[in-house]
């Protein structure tokens, strides 16, 4: 009787991609759109406008050749013209007439698209994206030749790699509470002085959804950034943490009263908050324990948020090192819940009435190098790989950077995209 052989890497690729894009024609043709799913990376780049070819190469996953190629078909296709720009050696791509009206069908398709890679990935119980991503981040620090040959030199007994297997989160509200003390303890003097602050935009947004604007509840307010904001908007504010030493670098503000809690503890009345709010926090509850008191401090109708900002980027080249740091460098020192933040947290449950936020937010900051340095010097991932051994993984990053970032004193911009999951308390 025949075996089915070991598939290689290259295979599963091959077979995996043959099956996402099977499944996108088919919803092509169900829709009469005469267009090819390799076309999407690019269609996305130009949603905004008009680009460089090399300004595309920056914003999507896959390489220039294959840009060209797919601009080449594109053109041929009438979506796109491609012209020259003021400098000879670059060429300025648009959309046409005909590509415009093909993307206003697209997007609403591409938000399903999403919606049904986050179903996948919960199903599947495993960042699809995160693990796709941080394998082509290693290969394109050492490709696959360098590691065919260097796996023909090593024992054949001795794996290259191996991943550990990721142990599953705890679930016990007390358990909970003693790891997020455990991870954030200490930590508050530098996580005031280096973490970006939020825009007063989405402070304003949750605003305008509430029915009233008597209390809002910041769960896992941390040295209460948000939780300022929310005191400008409402009348109370209850800010709650695990961390002792998060509190007690937190912001005073009269109206603003802050207690040493855990989140699947919330000392607030019954029906009294307008608002509940967890920002770049969630992932490290008890969630089904903390929805519970959700309901039981909640007004009829009142909003529930939990926020979350992405991987930060950087414009210009030291982007490429930023994200190698995050990626490669930390990528296996990150807790299992940070993949909930990479994604957006759309694969945390959420029984609630969702609504759609009004309008995408950044939060932009202007910082130098040592900005910059002081902000990954308070990530989990490099306290994890510095406590593993890893002595010198920051001055190795700065130095990395150095080389892209040009004078160290100079500013340049960084951006983190915001994602939440946003929803109506019924009664």
């Amino acid at each position: 009787m025949n075996e089915k052989m070991m598939p290689g890497l290259g295979e599963l690729l091959r077979h995996l991609s043959t099956l996402v894009d099977r499944g996108a024609e088919q919803i092509y043709q169900q829709k009469n759109l005469n267009y090819r799913p390799r076309f999407t990376p690019v269609m996305r780049a130009l949603a905004d406008g008009d680009l460089l070819v090399s300004e595309i190469t920056d914003r999507v996953s896959i390489t220039q050749s294959a840009i060209s190629q797919s601009l080449k078909l594109m053109e041929q296709e009438g979506l796109v013209n491609v012209r020259r720009g003021g400098d000879a050696r670059q060429s300025i791509v648009s959309l046409t007439r005909q590509g415009k009206k093909i993307l206003v069908s697209l997007q609403s398709h591409w938000q399903a698209t999403f919606n049904a890679i986050d179903a996948l990935e919960t199903e599947i119980d495993a960042p699809l994206r995160s693990i796709l991503t941080n394998t082509i981040a290693a290969l394109e620090q050492s490709n696959f030749a360098e590691r065919i040959q260097q796996a023909r030199s090593e024992d054949a007994s001795s794996p290259l790699s191996e991943k550990q297997p990721e142990k599953a989160p705890k679930k016990a509200s007390e358990e909970k509470t003693q790891q997020r003390q455990s991870h954030f303890q200490s930590q508050g003097d530098n996580y005031a002085r280096y973490r970006p602050t939020y825009p007063t935009e989405l402070v304003e947004q949750l605003r305008q959804l509430c029915p009233e604007t008597t209390l809002a509840i910041d769960v896992g307010c941390g040295n209460g950034q948000l939780s300022t904001l929310l005191a400008e908007q409402f009348d109370q504010v209850i800010a709650t943490d695990v961390s002792e030493s998060q509190l007690a670098n937190a912001w005073p503000r009269l109206n603003i009263d802050y207690r040493c809690e855990g989140a699947e503890t919330i000392s607030a009345e019954d029906h009294s908050a307008d608002l509940i709010v967890a920002a770049q926090a969630a992932h490290w509850f008890d969630l089904p324990a903390f929805y519970k008191e959700v309901r039981r401090v909640s007004k009829p109708g009142a909003v529930i948020a939990l926020v979350s900002y992405g991987v930060p980027m950087l414009d210009g080249a030291a982007n490429a090192g930023l994200q190698r740091f995050y990626w490669q460098t930390l990528g296996k020192h990150w807790p299992p819940e940070r993949r909930f933040v990479e994604t957006g947290y759309r694969t945390l449950a959420f029984p609630f009435t969702e609504i759609t936020p009004q309008s995408d937010i950044c939060i932009v900051r202007q910082w130098n190098l040592q900005e910059l340095m002081g902000y990954l010097g308070t990530w989990s991932a490099t306290r994890a790989a510095i406590a593993a051994g890893e002595d010198q993984v920051l001055e190795q990053c700065e130095a990395d950077l150095t080389t892209l970032w040009g004078d160290p004193e100079s500013t340049t911009t960084i951006r983190w995209q915001i994602y939440g999951r946003i929803g109506m308390v019924e009664s």
